[in-house]
């Protein structure tokens, strides 16, 4: 008896995906985003309602703003918005400066939120301007609680799925500083 062939992928999902990647903002397909654990992709800020319609496409539900307004030109944050509400899609906004400093508090709430999303198995987005900075920085604290990894080791994980992944060397201090300050806490609350 034969063996049937395997289906083959669905052409109307590889169409609409060549239709919305064309429409994209240049600034989003120069940049773009990577997955970096199930439930968890990073990467760029969408400047339009083809950008957000791609994380959509991609099964986005909840988004992380790390910019601040002024990272926006006018008009471009608004539309953005409503792209989010008309796609169903939840925005949440955590700014950190760009090119600034990642307090430890703020790190870590940032983490724990995206920690949290991740336990509810929401697919989300957590993005700054290029996707370079300050989203990696996160993302590589969320890797390194979720996965039980070292700060650096984490930071190779994220940089391994998104290569332009690249915080400042700043910022590199104030996530190994983060790990530091809870490694601390959590060993004096065992002790």
């Amino acid at each position: 008896m034969a063996q049937a062939a395997p289906p083959e992928p669905a052409p109307t999902r590889r169409l609409a995906a060549a239709g919305i990647i064309s429409r994209v903002s240049i600034w989003f397909r120069t940049y773009g985003f990577d997955e970096i654990l199930d439930d968890l992709l990073i990467g760029a800020y969408p400047l339009d309602a083809d950008d957000v319609a791609m994380l959509h496409w991609a099964g986005v539900r909840r988004v992380l703003n790390l910019t601040e307004d002024d990272e926006y030109r006018r008009g471009e944050r608004e539309v953005v918005t409503a792209a989010y509400r008309d796609a169903g899609i939840d925005e949440y906004r955590l700014e950190f400066i760009d090119h600034g400093p990642l307090s430890p508090e703020g790190t870590e709430a940032t983490v724990q939120e995206v920690l949290r999303w991740l336990d509810e198995a929401v697919r989300s987005y957590v993005h700054c301007r290029a996707g370079w900075q300050r989203s990696p920085a996160i993302a590589a604290g969320v890797v390194a609680v979720r996965n039980h990894l070292e700060i650096e080791a984490a930071l190779e994980f994220v940089q391994a799925r998104k290569p332009s992944a690249d915080p400042l060397p700043h910022q590199r201090e104030d996530l190994l500083r983060w790990w530091r300050q809870r490694d601390q806490l959590d060993s004096g609350a065992g002790g």
